[in-house]
């Protein structure tokens, strides 16, 4: 029986050329752009700090609530403490961090990466965890729509 060409060291060749592409976008400024990062991604340094968390209030203030409202409640852009950009939410601290610095390509969000020292994106992030956070405890004491009709 003669055998197919297709079979063997090509299929090892490609699984080789799949394997290095892979690692490639691990460390490309693209992947860090939409936040694909590798093992050196890191956790937020100033995560828990109130003082963190008030200069971060500051700077959002000044930078962020333009377009994303008053405390990242959303504007003409997503809001910041609800869904995907909360804390256990499917967007994490890394992935806004480098949304922040570098932006997002095709959207109104723009690079801040060259404005704000990598302290400050740190700082605006820690800002919108305690918030989300207060925003979850705020919206469980809320009644229910069903609830609230038990009122009137």
């Amino acid at each position: 029986m003669k055998r197919n060409n297709h079979d063997g060291p090509n299929l090892r060749v490609l699984a080789g050329v799949l394997a290095v592409a892979a690692v490639a976008l691990c460390w490309s400024p693209l992947s860090r752009a939409f936040g694909v990062t590798g093992a050196a991604a890191s956790a937020n340094p100033v995560a828990g700090q109130p003082d963190a968390a008030r200069h971060g209030e500051e700077l959002f203030g000044r930078i962020c609530q333009q377009c994303h409202n008053t405390r990242g409640h959303g504007g003409k852009c997503p809001q910041l403490v609800r869904g995907a950009w909360a804390p256990g939410g499917a967007n994490s601290d890394q992935l806004m961090f480098n949304t922040i610095t570098h932006g997002r390509p095709g959207t109104q969000m723009g690079a801040f990466g060259e404005v704000l020292t990598k302290e400050q994106i740190w700082q605006i992030i820690t800002f919108l965890r305690e918030e989300a956070v207060r925003v979850k405890a705020a919206d469980a004491k809320k009644p229910k729509d069903d609830e609230a009709d038990l009122w009137y």
